[in-house]
């Protein structure tokens, strides 16, 4: 994952729903260099007009501050009165001050993002103000020369000028401004007029409200309503495609599938069909197209069933390709379409269920769930947290023993009264120490007290035997777990999958660290775990430690599960 600094913190909250700038008059400290607000206002034949946008929207002093790290996006003169001019206005003042407000947002990062960071492509990590992602894409044939005068953000605006370093951040200059998102992904399929039939499938089988949803609301016990944005990507299907195998309306489909006509159950092959399309959380093509170190296909969970891509021999990216007749590849001019609740990617099948037969290498981090990254980049998680990102100096520990991904049940008598460890930490590690070893710069730490329990989904498993290895962090305040001293019984934990006796063991990883050194450490936990069916399971673990509620330094510190496919030979054709 791309490392990015991230500044966050409470005050930020605060000016983004303001109706003034809550930062006017306050005094800023500036080196050797300008702040950015400072910075652009010092090249006004470059960017008056955008200093104008900035100031009516309340946000020119928010982006000046010292102590925050800002990227901006910034549209140069002749950009923004291009603008004006498709909207056929002439000043900002005249879209509004919530317009200005949300199209200054959506320019702007929270994070301090430098050219080698930014130039990697793909889908940049940290959200923009407005909550989006922003994407940077490359085009060779733009007729710009190649190079740095060939990267585009959004597919919409080219990059002219690079990472301008401020006191408080980076500047990137665009020929041209960012439209805002306002589509959700259901609204970007309807607008295409070519995705007819797949639009009625979405109508039929209800995945249209879905795909429609930007928020989900929740209230706390306290009585606190919360907000969690949905994000969905989505494979969306051309009319073309479905004429390909014969499919001139939905009806033909549905004939094809031997679908029965009750659409909305989620037992009907229609919507089963629609939620094959569907995964949950906004993945960028150069995310769907990345693969562990060697690897060349990975297997991806969708809402009904899996999924596989893969890079095959002639270099290209096939999805289902062992399928062979079912196989189908990203339409890539079409892809990437952002909407405000995910992302639309075109293919070029209509991409039935599908599912190998062939086990592969899975990777399962026990963070790496859509919700905690929304909720790490909605601000809700420790000031100066970022998702799967290491920072020089601190580590973070956010608690997201409350979020949906989690199932807790604290032991009886909870965790060490004295602990300074959450029930349930999102741990993200710094550079300076061996933790940096880690997989995605984070971990889940447990404490969860004497016969605690914490259940959660594997990641899509294809039917087959494994052998199971722990990845776990270590430090020297847990000398006496490793040791089996001061009570402990080296940290036992049981393990499970989908409540099922065959699958329980006991083991104590933590008792095969090799060294009282802080670092990140393995242990065989399966020699052999065999799944007889394909798809996402069920993992449960217990504490079965005593001193998990009477040390305040018990807590359990892990990384990954990693699953190797273990081949019957025997079964094997000589």
């Amino acid at each position: 994952m791309k490392n990015i600094l991230r500044g966050c913190v409470v005050a930020l909250v605060a000016l983004l729903y303001a109706c003034n700038d809550p930062y006017e008059n306050t005094t800023y400290q500036v080196y050797n260099m300008n702040p950015a607000s400072a910075y652009l206002e010092s090249r006004p034949d470059d960017f008056s007009e955008w200093v104008k946008v900035l100031k009516y929207a309340d946000l020119f002093n928010a982006v000046n501050q010292a102590t925050e790290s800002f990227t901006l996006f910034v549209p140069n003169n002749a950009a923004v009165k291009a603008f004006y001019e498709k909207k056929h206005v002439s000043t900002i003042e005249e879209l509004g001050k919530d317009y200005a407000r949300d199209l200054a947002k959506y320019h702007i990062i929270n994070d301090s993002i430098n050219r080698d960071v930014f130039i990697g492509g793909g889908k940049l990590e940290s959200r923009t103000l407005s909550d989006d992602y922003l994407t940077v894409s490359f085009n060779e044939d733009g007729g710009e020369g190649g190079g740095f005068n060939s990267v585009f953000m959004n597919k919409e605006a080219r990059v002219t000028e690079f990472a301008t370093e401020v006191s408080n951040g980076y500047i990137y200059v665009l020929d041209a401004m960012l439209s805002p998102l306002v589509e959700t992904v259901y609204e970007r399929v309807n607008e295409n007029n070519k995705y007819g039939i797949f639009k009625e499938v979405l109508d039929l089988t209800g995945w249209k409200d879905s795909l429609n949803t930007v928020y989900d609301e929740s209230k706390t016990p306290g009585g606190v309503v919360t907000k969690t944005k949905r994000n969905y990507t989505t494979f969306a299907v051309s009319d073309g495609a479905y004429q390909q195998d014969g499919i001139t309306s939905v009806a033909d489909l549905v004939a094809k599938l031997k679908a029965g006509s009750d659409y909305t159950n989620v037992e009907n092959d229609l919507f089963r069909y629609a939620a094959y399309h569907v995964i949950e959380g906004n993945y960028s093509l150069f995310e769907l197209q990345e693969f562990e170190k060697n690897a060349t296909k990975k297997m991806w969970d969708t809402k009904s069933g899996v999924m596989e891509i893969s890079k095959e021999s002639d270099g290209e990216y096939y999805i289902n390709y062992d399928s062979k007749t079912l196989k189908s590849q990203f339409v890539e001019a079409t892809s990437d379409v952002q909407a405000k609740n995910g992302m639309l990617h075109e293919v070029t099948s209509y991409m039935p269920m599908w599912e190998s037969t062939t086990p592969v290498e899975v990777l399962f981090d026990f963070c790496n769930y859509p919700v905690i990254s929304s909720y790490i980049a909605a601000g809700k998680g420790t000031a100066g947290q970022a998702y799967q990102t290491a920072t020089t100096s601190n580590e973070y520990r956010t608690n997201v023993m409350s979020l949906s991904c989690y199932n807790v049940m604290l032991g009886p008598s909870g965790p060490a009264s004295t602990s300074s460890w959450n029930e349930v930490d999102y741990f993200t590690v710094k550079t300076g120490n061996a933790f940096k070893n880690c997989k995605y710069n984070d971990m889940l730490v447990l404490n969860l007290g004497y016969l605690g329990t914490i259940s959660m989904k594997t990641p899509a498993l294809i039917a087959g035997k494994y052998k199971v290895t722990l990845y776990m962090g270590y430090s020297t305040s847990m000398n006496f777990i490793r040791t089996m001293g001061s009570g402990s019984n080296g940290g036992e934990m049981i393990f499970s999958f989908d409540n099922e006796d065959a699958t329980k063991i006991y083991t104590k990883p933590f008792t095969e660290v090799s060294a009282n050194t802080l670092g990140v450490y393995s242990a065989v936990v399966y020699e052999e775990l065999e799944f007889a069916k394909t798809g996402a399971h069920t993992f449960k673990i217990v504490i079965n430690d005593p001193t998990a509620s009477t040390n305040s330094n018990f807590r359990m510190q892990l990384d990954y599960l990693l699953f190797t496919p273990i081949i019957d030979e025997s079964n094997e054709d000589n």
